[in-house]
């Protein structure tokens, strides 16, 4: 595999900053995966609404899919089969006559008309889930695709936790904690509002999970807070009581 294209594909990926960026970047990764179409999706149980892209694909087929996912037969097998994490055919996984149950191939082909593609479902934090699929309508793909898709993925697990955080869970209004937080605090804080526990709180600000246990345990005594529970209620309702902290170890 060369390397080389990934990594500029990453780079780009992260500087997106709008839907528009993220198209071009997800058109090369269709590129680079050597496929007609890609098909990029988010999913979070907590709100019942998926975010997709797609490379290749209508906003209209796209919009019958986001729709239909339900009846996606493939995408249940793989989830069925406990497929998590591995880069498959979805056509191996689903022989054609099974997949022609219940007329789903004959109400998706006008939509998403492929016959070989490759898909990866990715588990995140909380239930999250990342998706990618991406499709060849003639030829089957090349060997060894299976494995750029996992490399992709892996790629894409930290870009998907920091594109769904800030839409699920925003930035921490300051105006409305207690004085006296440190900085590391704040932070500590907003990663729990995220959904985050201790070991993945300690590998994302590269400290060791001690150093985790003894700021919440700092962030509960200056919120007055019984337990962590108690501490994201207060932080949800903003309804921290008011202590008479030292004002110079505030989060600005």
């Amino acid at each position: 595999m060369d390397w080389q294209p990934l990594y500029y594909w990453i780079k780009e990926l992260c500087q997106a900053e709008d839907d528009a960026a993220l198209s071009h970047a997800l058109n090369r990764l269709t590129q680079l995966l050597q496929a007609d179409s890609s098909l990029l999706f988010l999913v979070d149980p907590s709100t019942g609404q998926p975010q997709s892209f797609a490379a290749g694909l209508s906003q209209r087929s796209l919009a019958f899919m986001a729709s239909h996912s339900r009846e996606d037969r493939y995408l249940h097998t793989y989830i069925e089969q406990n497929q998590f994490g591995h880069a498959v055919c979805l056509q191996e996984l689903l022989p054609r006559p099974r997949a022609e149950e219940d007329g789903f191939l004959e109400r998706f082909a006008p939509h998403f008309d492929y016959r070989y593609s490759m898909g990866l479902l990715l588990p995140l934090i909380n239930g999250r889930q990342l998706g990618l699929s991406c499709h060849r309508r003639r030829t089957p793909f090349p060997k060894g695709i299976e494995h750029t898709l996992q490399c992709v993925g892996a790629a894409l697990l930290p870009w998907a936790q920091l594109r769904l955080a800030p839409k699920l869970n925003p930035q921490l209004n300051f105006a409305t904690l207690p004085e006296g937080l440190t900085h590391a605090e704040c932070q500590v804080l907003q990663l729990l509002a995220q959904g985050m526990d201790g070991s993945e709180i300690a590998r994302h600000r590269g400290v060791s999970k001690e150093t985790v246990k003894s700021q919440v345990k700092s962030l509960l005594h200056k919120t007055g807070s019984r337990h962590q529970n108690h501490l994201l209620s207060q932080l949800r309702e903003k309804s921290f009581a008011r202590s008479p902290l030292n004002p110079a170890m505030s989060c600005g």
